[in-house]
């Protein structure tokens, strides 16, 4: 029989985890050093110790704890099949009121950046150490992966954006900065970058192709997405509906909620505004001015006891004079 080779992370774990002495009968290592969890028979906790075997947290109230989620301080606890988190000092910071996660054989999430992504109702948000929310619970999000170096990337369906440690709407921090490739080929001549096209006689760049003004929203196969003016495909088919661009900003539904793109294809607004007969159908056109469309630095979005809501550019609720 071949050997089976575990994965380093797993081995280095191992390695590292000396179970120390105490008088429980099953007792494991956690991700965080020096704490280690002890549980009955039947894997119910009993208790989180230190390394000397002396009970640092009593867990005996729980059906549940997770120990490889251990993070931050944190520990995921569940009760009544509802998540929540004590820290070591054995308080309740998070009170077990959301919903499981089954991810990766665990029912809830590690403490990450001092965020924590949860599920409540179904729908997925991000909270502090203080139970307060930094992500909106939203039906439209689909996942969000843990915090990392102060950003997480948002799920919706298949369009991907990325929020601060804020819970606002920022770039992708992957992502390069743009730079002037047309200066960068005139100061190295010898060693243009590819995507300029150098005349070979004079060492100069060509003229690059004028860049795009604007996009189109263009549907294909039932959903919505962007082409330049050549028909290339910007933002991929990802939307159930489009708005065309105005003042630099597109309006994009996902089920009942829409959000703003910029050209760069970048959700700079969440997906938060309800999609509701009263804009979305009524009068696209009231007053030359249609929902989720921006016309002279405002856009209305909402439609509240018959009166319109607009916001600004900043994205701040400004009074619709239109």
């Amino acid at each position: 029989m071949a050997a089976i080779t575990l994965p380093l992370s797993i081995t280095a774990e191992a390695a590292s985890c000396k179970l120390p002495k105490s008088y429980f009968k099953h007792v494991s290592c956690t991700a965080s050093a020096g704490y280690f969890l002890a549980t009955k028979d039947y894997g119910a906790p009993v208790a989180l110790i230190d390394n000397r075997g002396k009970i640092v947290v009593d867990l005996m109230g729980y059906q549940r704890a997770d120990g490889k989620r251990l993070a931050e301080g944190l520990l995921p606890i569940l009760r009544n099949s509802r998540v929540g988190y004590v820290n070591l000092q054995g308080r309740e910071v998070i009170p077990p009121i959301y919903d499981t996660i089954n991810e990766g054989g665990s029912f809830a999430r590690a403490a990450s950046d001092g965020k924590i992504v949860v599920k409540r109702d179904g729908q997925f948000g991000v909270i502090n150490g203080k139970n307060q929310t930094i992500v909106p619970f939203s039906k439209a999000i689909s996942n969000i992966d843990n915090f990392n170096n102060g950003h997480a990337k948002v799920y919706k369906g298949k369009a991907v954006s990325w929020v601060n440690s804020d819970g606002n709407p920022t770039a992708d921090p992957t992502k390069p900065r743009a730079t002037s490739s047309a200066a960068s080929a005139v100061s190295n001549p010898k060693n243009p970058p590819e995507n300029i096209a150098v005349n070979q006689n004079t060492q100069k760049p060509a003229p690059p192709k004028a860049p795009f003004t604007t996009l189109q929203a263009h549907q294909q196969d039932g959903r919505w997405g962007f082409v330049d003016d050549d028909g290339t495909i910007m933002i991929t088919y990802s939307f159930d509906e489009a708005r065309p661009f105005s003042e630099g900003l597109a309006a994009v539904r996902i089920a009942d909620e829409w959000g703003f793109l910029n050209l760069g294809g970048d959700l700079v607004v969440p997906f938060s505004f309800q999609n509701s007969p009263e804009v979305a159908n009524l009068a696209d056109n009231y007053l030359g001015a249609p929902s989720f469309v921006f016309n002279q630095g405002k856009a209305w979005v909402a439609t509240v006891n018959g009166q319109k809501q607009c916001i600004d550019k900043k994205f701040a609720e400004v009074a619709c004079d239109f």
